[in-house]
């Protein structure tokens, strides 16, 4: 433990080490000595002399609390080094110390704190220890899957120790071009200029102050710096980003989100703020934000005696195709894939269905302990109750818990996995994921996104920035998995956020071509066109094929007005051989209208679809009508028409429980508790006949409704 005696002492005081701790180690180190030796007693004797004598100095209680944790004493090398910190509570090496002890008992939130406060107390010239640190640092912050922090943290490190290649390479391997991470938690950000204007020269003093101490071990004083901008201008974006950068590489995400959520909504350059988002996205991914962002994993363990129930599920599992056994990193330890193979999603036992499955999530056995972990919210329950019913599993038994999500997940629930070896399924997969992104991820609410859904997010002035951010973190991520054959070109368009697709499809209109005649709207693809472009479309010029492509794709993106302006269209054509059903149409502009709370055209809709469903169509929907004539009877308040049409359209199709379960629906809403008894009352004399028990069940709810309300 030579060290140079102008070097800065071990301890971290700021002294050189000639003139802090020099005098007691020349004891120390023969201790050490002894201890290399395998002299254990011997060396601990001498450290007890050198703390006997200098029992004032923090740094002996410190390298003796070392040698008792290297004997394998942790308590007493715990207790050693609180005598230490009685002495002085920022005692640099005291707190590396102890986050090391931290550390290896794998209690990683208290041995990044404890770095974290070294950094800081550390002198800036003890450039071995700080890597040290940081180094510590850096190994904390990637378990809690914070890799924004962890850059900085090895960037540091590497700063402090150049002479280390393993720090540049463990670097390079995870933050370059080729890293494992997505881009925007690889990419090297920098601080934000100050805008020009008023104060601009005040600010940019701030700003230089900050790039001065940008390198230093105190990353507290970037935000020690930046804070009071803020405050004393609100509006100001760029101190906001600057603050949101600072809080990220320190660690601290819910306040980067906070002060990034500010630079988003005040930033007017969509990019940037899109950047900004997607950099959120990453921030929530990590330890402690699992209630906040959109990702996460859910595991659930239980420890088990007897293997054999245990070895009978994965049996049954296997039989049933829907396990992808992996290489165990262990031997005795059994890690797969578990599949749920139904197209509904519900897992099935037995022979699949098809030939290929969604993921449900990993399952480890090992050393009498089975867990399950997914990132799949809905698979994760029901695996969960199937374990826990097929095992007989208290409701306490198992464990659940959430944790951070790798970032390989993120676009897991996409996917499709081959069940038979061999089988390709390039096509079935693009074509899946093209489904779930475009029609199912695109209507489902987002926590980053206040709880809107992408497409409404898409037209809120300030969300859309947000939403940048949540579709490039998610095409970030699909890099290097199947999910990157997909072109998230197709979903911005979607979502009006590709710029210049818009012009593009209005210029390939062309308003008077005769309907149904070919033209250049043959090569579109309307499944993926957004609000704007669909808007652009000159209804009367499309083919009736078209039309309905049209109609389907404004349908999709709750676009009620285009698809509306499509369904009257089509309509108004003459009845072709091959289109004589147009109940589609026809039931849509019946519930539009109801909603607009035109209740005439409703009606005048009922009557027309109906008379021409019987003249063209050979009546063949003829209850399909009649069921809407009831129901817009009933929303027009006409008790006695409502209930008419209802029972002859029971009559006509006794058995068909839905229509009698929606007449009495019907009659509830318009407080006619005795007709809405006397349908169900009916219906569930009906049902009992025909062994309906689903039907019964519900009929028999419907009733005590009815119940209730005459009461």
């Amino acid at each position: 433990m030579a060290q140079d005696p102008y070097d800065p002492c071990h301890c971290g005081s700021g002294k050189k080490f000639k003139w802090c701790c020099q005098p007691i180690f020349v004891h120390i180190n023969r201790a050490w000595e002894q201890e290399a030796s395998g002299q254990h007693e011997t060396a601990m004797r001498l450290m007890d002399e050198v703390v006997r004598e200098h029992d004032g100095n923090p740094e002996a209680w410190g390298q003796k609390a070392r040698l008792l944790y290297l004997q394998g004493k942790t308590e007493d090398a715990d207790i050693a080094l609180q005598k230490a910190f009685d002495l002085n509570p920022n005692y640099p090496a005291g707190l590396v110390l102890r986050a090391t002890f931290r550390y290896q008992e794998n209690e990683i939130p208290g041995a990044l704190l404890l770095a974290r406060r070294a950094a800081e107390a550390f002198d800036p010239d003890a450039r071995e220890a700080l890597a040290d640190v940081y180094s510590l640092v850096f190994q904390c912050e990637l378990q809690m899957n914070r890799p924004v922090a962890a850059r900085a943290a090895l960037r540091m490190a590497a700063r402090f120790a150049p002479e280390v290649e393993e720090l540049k390479k463990t670097f390079d391997d995870l933050f370059n071009t080729e890293g494992r991470f997505p881009l925007a938690a690889r990419r090297e950000y920098a601080f934000r200029k100050p805008a020009s204007g008023p104060g601009a020269e005040a600010k940019r003093a701030a700003w230089d102050r900050a790039l001065r101490v940008a390198d230093t071990p105190r990353l507290n004083d970037l935000v020690r710096l930046f804070e009071p901008l803020t405050k004393e201008d609100t509006s100001d974006a760029a101190a906001w980003f600057n603050l949101g950068l600072s809080h990220a590489w320190l660690g601290d995400n819910r306040a980067a989100i906070e002060a990034l959520t500010r630079f988003v909504d005040l930033e007017t350059d969509e990019m940037a703020a899109g950047d900004a988002a997607a950099l959120m996205e990453v921030l929530r991914c990590g330890k402690g934000q699992e209630e906040d962002g959109d990702y996460r994993e859910y595991v659930f363990v239980f420890p088990f005696r007897d293997p054999k129930p245990i070895v009978s599920l994965v049996e049954e599992w296997e039989r049933g195709r829907r396990l992808i056994v992996m290489e165990s990193p262990q031997e005795g330890m059994f890690l797969a894939m578990l599949m749920e193979l139904s197209s509904s999603g519900i897992i099935t036992v037995g022979a699949p269905p098809s030939d290929v499955g969604r993921l449900a999530g990993s399952v480890l056995i090992y050393n009498g302990l089975f867990q399950f972990t997914t990132s799949l919210k809905e698979p994760f329950e029901r695996t969960r109750d199937e374990v826990r019913q097929t095992l007989a599993l208290g409701l306490t038994d198992i464990k659940e818990r959430h944790l951070p999500m790798q970032f390989s997940s993120v676009t897991d629930e996409a996917l499709l996995h081959p069940i038979k070896r061999g089988l390709d399924i390039a096509q079935l997969l693009v074509e899946n994921i093209q489904k779930h992104y475009e029609e199912t991820w695109i209507n489902k609410p987002r926590r980053s996104l206040n709880g809107n859904t992408p497409l409404d997010a898409a037209a809120h002035p300030i969300l859309r920035k947000h939403l940048r951010g949540v579709l490039q973190f998610v095409q970030d991520c699909a890099q290097g998995s199947m999910v990157a054959a997909y072109d998230f070109d197709r979903l911005r368009r979607k979502l009006g956020l590709l710029d210049g697709a818009t012009q593009q499809v209005s210029l390939s209109n062309e308003p008077n071509r005769p309907a149904g005649s070919p033209d250049q709207h043959t090569e579109l693809d309307f499944a993926a066109m957004s609000v704007a472009e669909i808007a652009t479309l000159n209804a009367i010029s499309l083919s009736d094929a078209q039309l309905e492509r049209a109609f389907q794709a404004a349908l999709k993106l709750d676009a009620e007005e285009l698809a509306e302006n499509f369904a009257r269209t089509a309509i108004a054509r003459p009845i072709e051989a091959e289109q004589t059903d147009r109940y589609t149409w026809y039931s849509y502009l019946i519930r539009f209208s109801l909603k607009e709370g035109d209740k005439d055209a409703a009606l005048d809709y009922v009557n027309e679809g109906e008379k021409i469903d019987c003249e063209h169509n050979q009546g063949r929907r003829r209850d399909d009508y009649e069921l809407r004539r009831a129901q817009v009877h009933a929303k027009r308040g006409e008790v006695e028409q409502s209930a008419d049409v209802f029972q002859r359209l029971i009559e006509r199709v006794p058995n068909n429980f839905r229509y009698r379960g929606t007449a009495a629906e019907s009659m509830l809403s318009l407080r006619q508790g005795a007709l809405a008894l006397r349908f169900a009352e009916a219906g569930i004399a009906a049902a009992v006949q025909a062994n309906d028990r689903d039907s019964v069940q519900y009929l028999q709810e419907l009733a005590a409704a009815a119940i209730k309300q005459l009461a």
